[in-house]
């Protein structure tokens, strides 16, 4: 390209010139003059020949009368193509000076595109140089923060130390007082425990006495409705009583009515009118007096139903109460189991997991275990091993696999991160590896292309080093040794025999690529189960670990307020084992440990929580089975992904199926009106 042609402004300046739609609006014209112009000369050369056969026709003593005529049109002819010809070439001659000296569009147009690509590309560029910057700040910080966050944590772990070495001293000061004071607190439990037993036979007297209270009003409060309900019963007979004599004196009103009009007409005389009207005064102001009445019943009646309403009110009231009472009582039935089992628990935590110590009792078993007697009720009972003993020696193994346990996910998770950091190490050189056999293919097949072009030993000396570079000496080797006689100190020359003794090298590299791309994916496979199978028994021991913090809390509301810290709630034998784990381990992170799991702890028991449970629950059972087949279906296919995937599809197939009906439907429905009838 010139100078010119990359000058913009020049380019633009000079199309400006051109004035490009005024050229056109002309070059418009002047087809619109030519095709006319050509028109008209059709038309004058059809005439010219017309005159010329004329001409042919005519004898040759009139030819020359005649001549003169076809000559001067033969002359108007020729100017007009002369005319025509001068029209064209100034035509052409203008366009030409106007696009003689203008640039060729297409380099420009070409260049602006390709400035619109670079500014985009730099644009996104420097979108990405700013992320990149922002990105390489924040790692900035964190790598500050995580150097400030080791240091924190090396000073943590000190103080952590020495706290375990107070809490220790603590520990061991306040054991003996803490057994003075289990000591006490049993004594207090067995007061509180005969009073409430005389509570519990208080309530049942007063239960008893009240039942009895209830079951006599209620039998009085029936004979009051009853007699309630025979009042009403005669009121209303009254009112209807009532209502028929006021019917009948009404009928008896009328007829004395039309007689006083047949009176008024002459027909009687007027004593008879006068006695009349008197009777039907009485019986107006009987009328009135019998509707006063009626409305006196009605009010009586209106007033007993009510009085029968609120007495049914109350009745329901009193046998609410009753039922109250009745299902309270109930609750009161398994007093002595839940005040056995509350000792059994008490037991369990507080005494029975002590190995210092050093008192006995006639009650103890062969475990060291002081628990109640759980047959003392039985007199004839048999004594065998008891659910104390076992439950006590399942928390002490329970307690001992939750110490197992975190060390063998601390070790797991190392293992796991060193299996990860080998598998990121062995998709690393799977790639090297596909680039390596990419490249091998692309020199083979240009070695391949240019084996008859040059001397085959420098082909052959060339294609040896490229396999070489390509890490493919160690073919080359092997072959050498195992066949050291078949050497030759000269180059062997690059034919196609050395082509096809490649071939096998790079089909042995690619099987030996393709089977440790599959041990890969294999022990891949395996890391992948290794890594659920972990996830498994995490989800597991946070299930442990959140049974056990319930545990700590019910040990930790029978504590008192100064004995033991808030920080270590475990009985005294687990505390010093679980701290000796955590100091051999390394562990300094037990209050956030604990924090995370009171957290989860109350989040268990929130009420909210609960009753939305059982408002689901509830919800449930109210469903008719159509409906919980349904909501099983649905949360399955929602659960699971490959439930949802073949969901996805089959619904996509059923709409699919449903489209193409409906439109095979419309086409032949639409076939069917285009069809001509028969007749």
């Amino acid at each position: 390209m010139s100078a010119a042609e990359h000058n913009f402004s020049g380019a633009l300046a000079t199309w400006k010139d051109i004035k490009l739609h005024e050229l056109q609006k002309t070059l418009y014209a002047q087809g619109i003059e030519i095709v006319d112009n050509q028109k008209e000369s059709i038309l004058g050369r059809k005439q010219l020949a017309d005159r010329t056969k004329e001409f042919k026709k005519i004898p040759d003593d009139e030819k020359l009368n005649s001549f003169k005529g076809l000559l001067k049109a033969y002359q108007t002819e020729i100017d007009s193509l002369t005319k025509r010809s001068k029209v064209s070439e100034n035509a052409f001659l203008n366009v030409y000076k106007v696009l003689a000296e203008a640039p060729d569009p297409y380099p420009l147009l070409e260049a602006a595109v390709d400035q619109a690509v670079k500014a985009t590309e730099a644009h996104a560029l420097e979108a990405e140089v700013a992320r990149l910057r922002a990105e390489n700040t924040e790692l900035r910080q964190s790598s500050g923060a995580l150097d400030v966050s080791k240091r924190r944590v090396e000073q943590l772990e000190a103080r952590m130390d020495e706290l375990v070495a107070q809490k220790e001293s603590e520990i061991n000061a306040a054991y003996d007082e803490r057994m003075r004071n289990y000591e006490e607190r049993e004594q207090d439990l067995q007061r509180q425990v005969a009073l409430y037993r005389d509570q519990v036979r208080d309530l049942r007297l007063s239960n008893e006495s009240n039942q009895a209270k209830l079951f006599d009003h209620s039998q009085r409060q029936d004979q009051e409705i009853i007699s309630r309900l025979a009042e009403a019963d005669m009121i209303m007979v009254d009112l209807e009583r009532a209502n028929s004599r006021v019917a009948t004196v009404e009928l008896r009103n009328e007829a004395l009515r039309g007689e006083i009009e047949a009176l008024r007409t002459g027909s009687e005389s007027s004593e008879r009118v006068r006695s009349l009207t008197t009777r039907l005064s009485e019986l107006e102001s009987e009328c009135t007096r019998l509707e006063a009445a009626v409305g006196i019943a009605r009010g009586a009646a209106a007033r007993s139903e009510e009085r029968i309403s609120e007495k049914a009110r109350e009745a329901d009231s009193a046998r609410a109460e009753v039922d109250a009472l009745k299902t309270k009582l109930k609750t009161y039935a398994d007093y002595d189991e839940v005040k056995r089992e509350l000792e059994i628990l008490k037991y369990v935590e507080f005494a029975g997991l002590d190995p210092d110590d050093d008192w006995s009792s006639p009650d103890e078993d062969e475990d060291g275990v002081h628990l109640p007697n759980p047959n003392a009720d039985k007199a004839n009972a048999q004594h065998g091993k008891s659910l104390e003993v076992l439950l006590a020696t399942k928390n002490k193994r329970i307690l001992e696999e939750l110490t197992r346990f975190r060390i063998l996910h601390t070790s797991l998770e190392t293992s796991l991160k060193s299996t990860q950091d080998e598998l990121a190490d062995t998709h690393a050189e799977l790639a090297k590896q596909h680039a390596l056999c990419e490249k091998l293919e692309t020199d083979l097949l240009a070695l391949n292309t240019n084996s008859g072009s040059g001397p085959r030993e420098e082909g052959g000396e060339n294609g040896e080093s490229g396999i070489s570079g390509l890490g493919l000496e160690f073919g080359l080797r092997s072959k050498d040794a195992a066949g050291p006689s078949t050497t030759r100190s000269t180059p062997i020359p690059f034919t196609s025999s050395a082509d096809t003794s490649i071939l096998p090298i790079v089909t042995s590299q690619r099987d030996r690529f393709r089977q440790r791309n599959a041990e890969l994916e294999e022990e891949l496979r395996k890391h992948y189960h290794t890594i659920s199978e972990l996830r498994t028994e995490v989800k597991s021991l946070q299930s442990d670990n959140l049974k056990l913090y319930e545990k700590v809390r019910y040990m930790q509301s029978y504590r008192e307020q100064g004995s033991v810290s808030q920080l270590d709630p475990l009985p005294p034998s687990s505390s010093s084992s679980l701290n000796g784990n955590r100091s051999g381990n390394g562990g300094g992170g037990g209050r956030d440990e604990l924090g995370k799991w009171r957290t989860r702890y109350e989040e268990a028991m929130n009420p909210f929580e609960a009753f939305r449970g059982r408002e689901a629950t509830r919800a449930y059972e109210a469903l008719n089975p159509v409906e919980r087949g349904v909501l099983v279906l649905t949360r399955g296919i929602i659960g699971n992904r490959r439930a949802r995937t073949a969901f996805i599809f089959y619904a996509a197939a059923l709409h699919l199926l449903v489209v193409v009906t409906v439109y095979e439907c419309a086409w032949s429905s639409g076939q069917l009106q285009v069809q001509p009838g028969p007749y």
